[in-house]
């Protein structure tokens, strides 16, 4: 059957956000490592400080890459709990 305009527009919507997350997490991820490396690029070349600009760019993606894995954490299917499946299901006993 056809769905409504309604719910056609949701299924894209949902469809058009979830690959914006995808995309703002694969950038997020990539300026994080980038950055990680220009940041301690002084640890390990001599003649080259810890640079301050490159560590808090870091920062900022990694809060980026945190406040998403929480809010996919808190939209997680959940397993049903073995009690519950019991209950809703009589013919597994």
């Amino acid at each position: 059957m056809n769905k409504p305009p309604s719910e056609h527009f949701r299924a894209g919507h949902a469809t058009g956000h979830k690959a914006a997350e995808m995309v703002l997490f694969l950038v997020a991820s990539a300026v994080g490592i980038y950055s990680l490396g220009q940041a301690l690029a002084g640890l390990f070349e001599v003649g080259k400080d810890i640079n301050l600009l490159w560590l808090i760019a870091t920062g900022v993606a990694f809060m980026i890459l945190i406040a998403q894995m929480g809010r996919v954490h808190d939209t997680w299917p959940r397993r049903e709990s073995k009690e519950n499946h019991l209950r809703s299901h009589p013919e597994s006993r």
